[in-house]
């Protein structure tokens, strides 16, 4: 109560200062003219390269197989539809509430997420991906869901796809690379299926849901193994700079790191789902555990994804109240002193030197830029196996150890896929975080709205994370990403259409 007094007064103080009055007189004027400047409306409008690509040979063509399949499959469903119309599945299907196409993903996200690491097996993920991919698919042939074509994911993505698909001509280990490839493609179709079977805000809602519930039950074991006790590992630490910082907890994704992305994906995407709530004491509890995965990345101590969830909330507070933003530096600066030791010991060696994880990454890139320089147009092939039998050449003396890859997500992606890959990759994120902004203006309800919210602060956060790591080593990663991803295309689809 006296804490949020105080923070009460100063943040009277502050809208009463001159200062305040002076920047909201500057900001206003730019405020107004912004939406209707030259570089808004450039970006607003159609690129002519997706105008051009709508109407090539190659889209109208995929499409047109596309078309196919559907109405042949329709076709079959149509003719089956009388004889099982009494039958017992259709009977179930039709009044049972787990049986909805959105419930039976979301349980899928659930037990993919919340199994630990040594019972989890991504081939679950592949097999799982195919039958909700097709799932959807006769969903929408027969009716049921908006049909998506291709062409809805625009020339970016296409050249994506072929980019991961043509790198296998210049892999040195095929079998390995077909094995990353194939968690691609599930990633690919999770995307798909989220697009296709998300057609109402409700249905949005019901998978924000279970995101929210595996984003607590990880976080609640995470809490749990720091009560319990993680043995510090030299692995994961530095440990003559890191003196007192505990072991890091990794709840059920094996590694510190690639949990702490998770939370960067996700948890923006739990607090929509806890402000959207229209129950007022519900909406107080939900947001209340939110403090869960906020404790459960602290004990990550991964410092990547501190700067990365620094970001996402600053990019969610600016789009849901901006006077926040104030009274949140103002509330930072005092908790300081509060923080324990291993924090500030942990948060200040991103600014040392000699810290060896840092170095690690240094030489890694060194060795790394020499193989792009060789190897950076057409890429060496997905995988760790054909990256291991490269890089020794490339290494600096002595820096061939613990290097399974090149520790940045857009260095990797080149490195893999060539140019190719990377200049289609970014222009594919940027092309629909850019969609998904301006969409925003459009939606009518408040889970629409803090569902593109939150997609496009993780997709911020995520970005600055990229910068220090490979995060997509980890597959279950790789499909957070891409299924963050296909809410974020379906919640921009459901404002453009009002909802």
């Amino acid at each position: 109560m006296l804490s949020g007094s105080i923070l009460g007064r100063l943040y009277g103080w502050w809208l009463c200062s001159a200062i305040f009055r002076l920047l909201r007189g500057i900001y206003r004027p730019f405020s107004r003219a912004f939406p209707h400047s030259a570089v808004v409306r450039f970006l607003r409008r159609s690129p002519k390269i997706e105008l051009w690509y709508s109407n090539s040979l190659v889209c109208r063509a995929i499409d047109a197989v596309w078309r196919w399949l559907l109405g042949l499959f329709g076709a079959v469903i149509d003719f089956l539809r009388p004889a099982a119309h009494h039958s017992f599945l259709v009977c179930a299907a039709s009044g049972s509430y787990f049986l909805r196409f959105e419930v039976l993903f979301g349980c899928f996200i659930l037990v993919m997420f919340i199994a630990p690491h040594e019972l989890w097996s991504n081939s679950y993920a592949v097999l799982g991906a195919s039958g909700l991919f097709a799932l959807a698919f006769l969903m929408s042939a027969a009716g049921a869901r908006r049909r998506v074509f291709p062409r809805e994911f625009g020339l970016p993505f296409l050249l994506f796809v072929l980019a991961c698909i043509g790198s296998l001509g210049f892999t040195s280990d095929l079998s390995d690379s077909v094995r990353i490839l194939m968690f691609f493609a599930a990633a690919f179709l999770f995307m798909y299926a989220a697009v296709t079977g998300i057609s109402d805000r409700e249905q949005l809602r019901r998978l924000m849901g279970f995101i929210y519930a595996a984003v607590m039950l990880t976080s609640l074991y995470a809490v749990a193994q720091r009560f319990i006790g993680v043995d510090v590992s030299a692995s994961f630490t530095d440990l003559e700079l890191n003196v007192g910082v505990p072991g890091r907890v990794y709840s059920t994704l094996d590694n510190p790191n690639n949990f702490a992305e998770f939370l960067v994906l996700f948890s923006p995407l739990s607090a929509a789902y806890a402000m959207s709530e229209r129950r007022t004491f519900r909406r107080l509890v939900l947001c209340c555990c939110l403090v869960l995965p906020l404790a459960a990345m602290v004990m990550t101590y991964a410092r990547g994804c501190w700067l990365s969830i620094m970001l996402s909330v600053l990019i969610f507070v600016y789009y849901t109240d901006k006077r926040l933003i104030p009274v949140g530096l103002v509330a930072c600066v005092l908790l300081i002193p509060f923080l324990p030791d291993s924090i500030i010991t942990r948060f200040s060696t991103i600014f040392n030197s000699q810290d060896s994880s840092a170095n690690h990454r240094l030489i890694t890139w060194q060795g790394i830029l020499h193989m792009i320089g060789d190897y950076g147009l057409t890429g060496i092939g997905m995988g760790p196996n054909t990256f291991a039998a490269l890089y020794p050449d490339y290494a600096l003396a002595g820096a061939t150890r613990g290097v399974y890859h090149s520790q940045m997500l857009y260095m990797e992606l080149v490195l893999e896929t060539g140019v190719l890959g990377l200049i289609s990759f970014i222009w594919f994120m940027l092309r629909e975080v850019k969609n998904a902004a301006f969409d925003l203006s459009r939606a009518r309800s408040n889970e629409v709205r803090l569902a593109l919210t939150a997609c496009g602060a993780s997709f911020g956060g995520i970005a600055v994370a990229g910068i220090f790591e490979y995060i997509w080593f980890y597959p279950r990663v790789l499909f957070a990403f891409f299924i963050l991803l296909g809410i974020m295309l379906a919640s921009a689809r459901l404002a453009r259409e009002g909802q």
